[in-house]
C-alpha cells in the first residue's frame, strides 16, 4: 500500500496532467503563442518575474500535495522552500541573461 501512495499516485497524476496538456495542444496549435514580441526592459523582466514566480508556487504545491500531504514527509516543505528559492534565483539569471543576449 506504501508503493501506491509514495510511488504510483505521483507518476500517475504527472502522467495525466502531461497527457492532457498534450491533447489540448494538439487541437489548439496556436494557444499559448504571444501576440507581440515583448520589447524593452521592463515587460521582458515583469514576464521573467512572473514566469519564476508561477514556476516557483507550482513546485511548492508538488511538494505540498505529494510530498506532505500524500507521503507525510514533514522536513519536505521546509528544504522545497530553501532549494526552490536558489532554483527560482537561478532561473531568474539566466531568463535575463538570455534575454540580454537575445537583445544583442
Amino acid at each position: 500500500m506504501e508503493v501506491i501512495r509514495a510511488v504510483v499516485v505521483p507518476v500517475l497524476s504527472a502522467y495525466v496532467l502531461l497527457a492532457g496538456v498534450v491533447i489540448y495542444a494538439s487541437r489548439h496549435p496556436d494557444a499559448g503563442r504571444p501576440r507581440t514580441s515583448v520589447t524593452g526592459w521592463r515587460p521582458r523582466l515583469q514576464l521573467i518575474a512572473v514566469t519564476v514566480a508561477g514556476g516557483y508556487g507550482c513546485f511548492l504545491v508538488i511538494v505540498v500535495v505529494f510530498h506532505v500531504w500524500v507521503v507525510g514527509q514533514q522536513g519536505a516543505l521546509g528544504s522545497a522552500l530553501r532549494g526552490g528559492a536558489f532554483l527560482a534565483a537561478a532561473c531568474a539569471a539566466v531568463f535575463a541573461l538570455g534575454s540580454l543576449v537575445e537583445l544583442r
